[in-house]
């Protein structure tokens, strides 16, 4: 078992923690969802955002003894400690999956809701996509998870994702790119690379909320509250 040195030291405060989350609050967590997170990561490298103050965090990506970190049962207790605070999968170079990441920054949560809701109902019916979830990040912004019939080169993954999308009615009313306009949703296919990462269902963000799967009936009346722990 990972020893806590300062169980009761603060590492997020913000307005759904305004009391703050301590290092034993997020180990407990991490107990908690310890079956379900070995099943999200099993044979995957690991990026691991590490909390080192209040709201300040740095990645980690090497082991004590391996190129990239890997979580197992065995090592589960060793290494989550009170101050791993999220953790990232990282894209294997073949996948069943693809990932459609709605960002829309700072200009709104509804408009974010919206959005997924928006862009899930054209993806859903893209030949390829045997089905769809929608993942809630943890910040500001959602993942539609878009599992195909058959695995894929990554980069044939982003290809296929981004020809969909460019081709669609969605491309008059987003951006498709690397980096967003002001005002303007962007659809970013950026997690569909090689070593990429994305936040593991389950984890926590950097701010301290669970990313969690929301369906769609229900996506307009999900609030952020819902994913504190």
């Amino acid at each position: 078992m990972s020893y806590l040195e300062n169980p009761k030291t603060i590492v997020v405060k913000n307005r759904f923690y305004p009391k703050g989350l301590r290092e034993i609050d997020i180990w407990n967590y991490y107990q908690k969802v310890r079956s379900r997170i070995l099943k999200e990561v099993a044979g995957r490298d690991l990026m691991f955002f590490i909390a080192v103050d209040i709201n300040k965090t740095i990645i980690k990506r090497k082991g004590t003894t391996t190129r990239f970190i890997q979580l197992t049962n065995s090592n589960y207790d060793n290494v989550i400690t009170g101050r791993t605070l999220s953790i990232h999968n990282t894209m294997k170079k073949t996948e069943d999956f693809g990932i459609v990441d709605v960002d829309v920054g700072d200009d709104g949560f509804q408009w974010a809701k919206a959005t997924t809701a928006d862009v899930y109902d054209q993806v859903i019916k893209i030949p390829i996509v045997r089905e769809a979830e929608i993942r809630y990040t943890g910040k500001t912004g959602f993942h539609i998870i878009c599992h195909f019939n058959k695995r894929m080169n990554i980069d044939t993954i982003r290809f296929l994702l981004r020809k969909f999308l460019q081709e669609s009615n969605l491309s008059k009313r987003y951006t498709i790119s690397g980096k967003r306009r002001p005002g303007v949703p962007n659809l970013d296919l950026g997690r569909n690379v090689f070593r990429s990462g994305f936040v593991s269902l389950y984890s926590l963000s950097t701010i301290g909320l669970q990313c969690m799967e929301v369906p769609i009936r229900r996506i307009m009346s999900f609030q952020q509250n819902q994913a504190r722990i």
